[in-house]
């Protein structure tokens, strides 16, 4: 086996940097972490958040968190554990960078970043429910008696039903943003559903939650689950990008 060269580990590292920053899962996060050579746990050590959070922002997952509050709260950690100042900030999220000679009061660059970072972090929840189109869209439900639980109180388990999971991903942070729980988001049992559907377990005020979900996502599919019994819990299985949420 061939022994690595020390001296072209930088270039190994810039390199790294570069493919990740010309792909989809590149974050700023990941680049000022992966410049820093640091590993994912060290990260979460110094910011004083978990390394699964440290990985959720990484991936742009804001729908992972309890709350946006949550994601705000530990985005705005991470950027102070990687230390991240103003001109960084700028360059990794493509804004024109000044000259450093320019920049002042040096005391105020990690609250101009934080704000940075929150202000892109409430940019994609509130991207959520722009998606969601006017209210005027959602169809009128069938009379189910009295009124239905609030959203927060359901879970939704989201599918990936097509083997894209960007797709998937983005379906389940737009759900997200409506105020459902979204328990999980996984891979369903095979890959060929051709369109969204919302599953429902036809016990009490199940197929009432679905449509009401269904038609906050455009009117997608809605079919009863015959091995469902929780009447609070949905399952999304998201078709193709083209085929599915509207």
């Amino acid at each position: 086996m061939r022994t690595p060269d020390p001296k072209g580990q930088p270039q190994l590292t810039l390199a790294l940097v570069s493919s990740l920053e010309s792909g989809p899962a590149a974050t700023v996060f990941a680049k000022a972490r992966l410049r820093r050579q640091l590993s994912q746990e060290q990260v979460a050590q110094r910011s004083g958040i978990t390394t699964e959070q440290v990985c959720w922002l990484e991936e742009g997952r804001v729908y992972a968190f309890r709350t946006p509050e949550d994601a705000l709260a530990a985005a705005a950690l991470l950027t102070s554990g990687l230390e991240i100042d103003n001109y960084e900030a700028r360059e990794l999220t493509g804004l024109p960078v000044l000259p450093r000679s320019i920049q002042r009061n040096p005391r105020g660059r990690l609250a101009v970043i934080g704000a940075l970072v929150i202000v892109g972090v409430a940019a994609v929840i509130m991207l959520g429910y722009a998606l969601r189109g006017p209210a005027g869209q959602v169809l009128p439900l069938k009379d189910h008696g009295s009124a239905l639980p609030e959203p927060w109180k359901t879970k939704v388990v989201v599918q990936n039903g097509s083997g894209d999971i960007n797709y998937t991903r983005l379906v389940a942070s737009r759900i997200a943003a409506l105020g459902y729980q979204v328990v999980s988001v996984k891979r369903a049992i095979h890959f060929d559903y051709k369109h969204t559907t919302v599953f429902y377990t036809d016990a009490g005020k199940g197929r009432a939650l679905a449509e009401r979900l269904s038609n906050s996502l455009g009117g997608v599919d809605v079919l009863p689950l015959p091995a469902g019994k929780d009447p609070l819990t949905i399952n999304v299985i998201v078709g193709p990008a083209n085929l599915a949420v509207r």
